[in-house]
């Protein structure tokens, strides 16, 4: 349909204002008008009686798209638009030029199911489903997609996959130093949109304790590690892998062991370790613990008899337990990122090349593209390593990051492997150079980006099924078949299992830093210190997981019910528990009757924490659902998480934990059963809720003799679907 009513007369109209033009659209209708501004895909144009047009930039003709890019101020909806047109036209051509065609289009059933999995990072609620199919808007999914991105689930999954790539983990390892505050500034600037650029260049010169500034927290991870934090550099902001020239000469590549340490160069001054305490024979305020007045003040202050072997034994253990504590703390305070004057990098005592000799001293070198800079030794070397990382003269930074986002979203990049690529090998390198040239058109804006592949033709298609390796040519007739992460599983049941699943979030881990941070308070008398280290003993990580009122999980979950509440039951609810009159639509939504005390309890009891996997220990240990599910160890980049099943897995979402909590009555799932009038419209909620689609008719007729086994016909039901592919997989 044509968007401009009135024929061409209005060309012949002249107004007074310098913006009056004459537009055209693509049917060959024309009107006379003035621009007014960009409304996502929206252009609002003002006639001469003063009223307005809204047109779709769509069907603009090329020469009114190509003034708008000068009269728009280059803003950024319209530069997504025009980078959906031409990453649409390299995917197209990578497709003609091998015969290929686009696979069928979503449904809204997919669609929707897809994009809350990809942005969310879990499946859609109930509610959130049937809003979507009731509404008849045409812009209803573009809507959706900016909705998304601008919600607490959005940042919570790219935390996630950001975790993965940077190898977060909650202590910095090999050590006590708990790392909430850089998890908490890394989410801060996921969620303010952070220029990618930006966001890396502070990382990489950022110095201080985690405290102080949390973007140290980068450089913590490989702490003791200067050049192994380089390969994984290399490989995360680069798409290269260099790691082999580390000891030698790459036989594969052409990386030479000089050039990695002409790289490391960078960093050859930097240290993640000083001590608190001064030097011998220097003054200045000593961090120690004296054990003899810690001994005397435990036994003054519990009447204990050193002379008496009992109470020295306990004297003893107690001193012990006090002085490791303070060597922990001591410890924490001594991890700090900080350059060391005279610390150059020199080549290893083992340089076996004729080039140059073993222990010479190493300049910085970039490796990729030109160096900003580089002459000017005022500069420092890691701000020159900053600045060149993510300069438009190295196009390796703007290429990995554009490749790897795509693979987020289509499960295989336009290079491969994503870790050490090269762009001339690419399946298809103008689409390689086109989603490149996005990313720095955008100023590395990855919301942005994320609009630009979500709206693309390919993306809204159904995916390809099948095995499809890594070593295979692929033309992105759509994204491959996908299973979800460990954390979308996770999340995906919690979202089944309460209102909110975002409850929950993890701090700043102030708490922790306060008791922590010895230098804030200079040294300590014995007391205030010995006080200071119990506290240190006590922390319960649970108590920098708080809701939005303050209360720690801990602490919600172990207050009572309230009064006037149920307490939860450990038995399946009967049929008529689960019958109420309600019509299964958007206008008649069953009233939330959602206890989360009650449910706390419930999952309590089963050790299972209802918070999101961004807002839990990072990562998860051995035995945990997500660590079951191939949640990364965050030791490696390359292979880390895994999306493989196992028997595990299957027991996991059988009779697991998590499980067991989604079907206890106080569940969110069964909450919503409670106002539908038949076992048939409880098992079209109990799909609609797990797989986000209707009952099919081959499966209606299966399920009418399966719903009359009683009360255990929808926990039968929840537990079949759970272990469906269709419940695991994006397609």
């Amino acid at each position: 349909m044509a968007f401009f009513k009135y024929p061409l007369f209005f060309a012949l109209v002249l107004f007074s204002t310098l913006d009056a033009r004459v537009w055209r659209d693509t049917y060959g209708h024309s009107v006379e008008a003035e621009f007014v501004r960009m409304s996502g895909e929206s252009v609002h144009l003002r006639r001469k009686d003063g009223s307005i047009v809204k047109v779709n930039f769509g069907i603009l003709s090329p020469q009114d798209r190509q003034y708008l890019a000068t009269r728009a101020g280059g803003s950024k909806s319209f530069k997504v638009m025009e980078a959906v047109k031409r990453v649409d036209a390299a995917v197209q051509s990578g497709l003609t030029e091998k015969g290929l065609k686009y696979n069928e289009s979503l449904n809204d059933f997919m669609f929707v199911r897809r994009v809350y999995t990809d942005l969310a990072g879990r499946i859609p609620t109930y509610n959130e489903l049937i809003q979507f199919l009731a509404s008849s808007d045409q812009a209803k999914r573009k809507n959706l997609v900016d909705k998304l991105i601008g919600t607490e689930d959005y940042v919570s999954h790219n935390f996630n996959y950001f975790a993965d790539l940077l190898r977060i983990q909650t202590k910095v390892p090999g050590t006590v130093l708990r790392t909430d505050a850089f998890i908490h500034w890394f989410k801060e600037q996921l969620r303010k949109n952070r220029p990618f650029d930006d966001l890396v260049e502070e990382m990489v010169t950022a110095e201080g304790r985690i405290w102080e500034n949390p973007a140290v927290g980068y450089h913590l991870r490989d702490n003791g590690m200067k050049l192994d934090h380089v390969s994984f550099m290399t490989k995360v902001f680069l798409g290269a892998d260099i790691s082999c020239a580390q000891c030698h000469d790459d036989p594969f590549q052409d990386w030479t062991q000089y050039e990695y340490y002409e790289l490391s160069a960078f960093l050859g001054d930097m240290e993640t370790k000083r001590s608190i305490n001064p030097p011998r024979g220097k003054k200045g305020p000593r961090y120690v613990l004296n054990r003899d007045k810690v001994s005397a003040y435990i036994a003054n202050k519990n009447g204990l008899d050193p002379q008496k072997e009992q109470d020295k034994q306990r004297i003893r253990r107690e001193t012990q337990r006090l002085n490791r504590a303070f060597n922990e703390v001591r410890a924490a305070n001594e991890l700090v990122v900080h350059s060391r004057k005279n610390q150059p990098l020199r080549l290893p005592d083992d340089y076996q090349y004729d080039d140059f000799k073993p222990k010479t001293v190493v300049k910085p070198r970039a490796i990729f593209g030109q160096e900003i800079g580089a002459q000017k030794s005022s500069v420092h070397p890691r701000k020159r390593l900053g600045t060149w990382l993510v300069s438009q003269k190295n196009p390796r930074f703007a290429a990995s990051i554009a490749n790897r986002i795509w693979a987020r979203f289509f499960g295989r990049g336009v290079a491969e492997p994503l870790h050490n690529f090269l762009e001339e090998d690419a399946y298809n390198p103008k689409l390689l150079k086109v989603l490149s040239d996005t990313m720095v058109e955008l100023d590395f804006d990855l919301q942005a980006f994320t609009r630009v592949i979500i709206s693309t033709k390919a993306y809204n298609t159904l995916a390809t099924r099948g095995s499809v390796s890594a070593a295979e040519p692929y033309y992105f007739s759509g994204p491959v078949l996908r299973r979800m992460s460990a954390e979308q599983v996770w999340d995906s049941l919690l979202t089944l299992m309460v209102k909110d699943p975002m409850a929950f979030r993890a701090g700043k881990g102030e708490e922790y830093n306060r008791i922590v941070n010895l230098l804030s308070t200079g040294p300590q008398e014995v007391e205030p210190l010995l006080a200071r280290l119990r506290k240190y003993r006590s922390f319960k990580p649970l108590t920098n997981l708080k809701d939005k009122s303050g209360t720690s999980y801990m602490a919600a979950s172990t207050r009572p019910v309230r009064k006037g509440t149920t307490k939860p039951s450990t038995k399946q609810p009967s049929n008529a528990k689960l019958s109420a009159a309600n019509k299964l639509s958007v206008s008649q939504e069953p009233k939330m009757m959602q206890d989360m005390s009650m449910m706390l309890q419930t999952a309590r009891r089963s050790n299972v924490t209802l918070a999101r996997a961004s807002e839990l220990q990072q990562p998860m240990p051995p035995g945990h659902f997500l660590s079951k599910f191939g949640q990364s160890e965050r030791n490696f980049v390359v292979g880390a998480a895994s999306v493989e099943g196992s028997v595990p897995q299957v027991m996991e979402l059988m009779n697991g934990a998590a499980t067991m909590v989604l079907t206890k009555p106080d569940s969110l799932l069964f909450q919503k059963m409670k106002n539908a009038k038949t076992p048939m419209d409880r098992a079209q909620i109990v799909f609609l809720s797990i797989l986000n689609r209707r009952i099919l008719p081959e499966e209606h007729k299966m399920l009418v003799e399966e719903l009359k086994r009683g009360p255990q016909a929808m926990p039968n039901l929840i537990w079949a679907l759970l272990n469906t592919p269709e419940f695991i997989f994006i397609k």
